[in-house]
């Protein structure tokens, strides 16, 4: 059992318990429970899809404008990191990045 049947497991069991509704549960099992067929490598196949970019992404921009705020990047470094983060997606694959 890897970590994501055991996530569906405990919404299972917390539906069970009544602690969280019938229909939160078998969505969020619906989720772990495909994840939790996945190898490795079909999930670098769903990020490379770009279903989840604009997460990433968000992400990124987040983390860039805190670093700006805390005075550790200047603007013209944040733009920089974010021109990278964005070439980065078009220029290479999640396995590869991962395998760096």
């Amino acid at each position: 059992m890897n970590g994501f049947s055991m996530m569906a497991d405990s919404y299972r069991k917390l539906a069970a318990e009544g602690k969280i509704s019938q229909d939160e549960a078998v969505k969020k099992c619906r989720i772990f429970d495909f994840l939790g067929s996945c190898d490795q490598d079909d999930i670098y196949d769903m990020f490379d899809s770009s279903a989840f970019n604009d997460i990433a992404k968000s992400y990124i921009r987040i983390a860039v404008k805190e670093l700006v705020s805390e005075g550790t990047l200047d603007d013209d470094q944040a733009r920089a990191v974010r021109n990278r983060f964005s070439f980065l997606f078009d220029e290479k694959r999640a396995k590869e990045v991962c395998e760096e």
